[in-house]
């Protein structure tokens, strides 16, 4: 029988965008090798130093994922929100975190040892096969996310990573996203590769054209659909 915190965890996963299409019983046995922890605002989960030994999904809560330059600037790569999976692609590898992950506020972490998770993806080929769907989507993603980041002109860049913000930390109201910005404008800027100057031109440029309005820390999409047209049009 699952232990109460178990339960607690399968419940979540089953709710969990990266996780919903995996199997009940896959889902039952990643419950079973998962613990909860804590880690008040600002906590260092890991840094790009440590061996890589645990995979992670956000139940509550935000990280920001970060490298540190050689000069010590830090640069934002993404912000985990609520059920988002990172550190993932450490499996079957034998090295390093990729980057650092700090919490943004007091989060609730799922924490899944990569060995136990290995072994269990060895030993049951539905859990594998789920893994392999779930790996191949993000891949997926990701590769059109760089295309758009190599590729794209920066007006482009902006309006990719509004739709990336909307999708997984927009709050919906009335046909709207609005996405809450408790990150400074320097990062999001950092996160696609363009000065702080340029980012808030084309903010300004697609409030102009009614597709967003800025806050001073929110933004709302108003036109989700005329964003993705300029986009494909830049």
């Amino acid at each position: 029988m699952l232990k109460l915190y178990d339960m607690d965890i399968l419940k979540f996963l089953k709710s969990t965008g990266y996780l919903k299409s995996f199997s009940k019983d896959s889902l039952d046995k990643i419950s079973r090798i998962s613990r909860i922890e804590f880690y008040k605002k600002n906590s260092v989960i890991f840094t790009e130093i440590e061996k890589g030994t645990f995979i992670y999904i956000v139940k509550k809560g935000r990280v920001k994922i970060l490298k540190i330059s050689p000069s010590g600037r830090e640069f934002i790569i993404k912000i985990m929100e609520e059920g988002d999976v990172f550190a993932e692609s450490l499996l079957f590898e034998k090295r390093n975190y990729p980057a650092t992950a700090e919490t943004i506020e007091d989060t609730f972490l799922i924490s899944i040892q990569k060995d136990k998770l290995e072994e269990l993806i060895k030993l049951n080929n539905d859990v594998a096969v789920d893994f392999v769907k779930a790996m191949s989507r993000r891949l997926a993603f990701l590769s059109k996310k760089m295309e758009n980041l190599t590729l794209g002109n920066s007006v482009g860049k902006v309006i990719f990573l509004i739709l990336d913000l909307s999708n997984s930390s927009g709050v919906k109201t009335d046909e709207k996203f609005t996405i809450i910005l408790d990150v400074r404008r320097q990062d999001l800027a950092n996160m696609i590769n363009i000065s702080r100057e340029n980012f808030e031109r084309i903010l300004s440029y697609l409030a102009k054209l009614s597709l967003i309005s800025v806050e001073k820390n929110k933004i709302v999409v108003k036109d989700a659909e005329g964003l993705k047209r300029l986009m494909y049009q830049s």
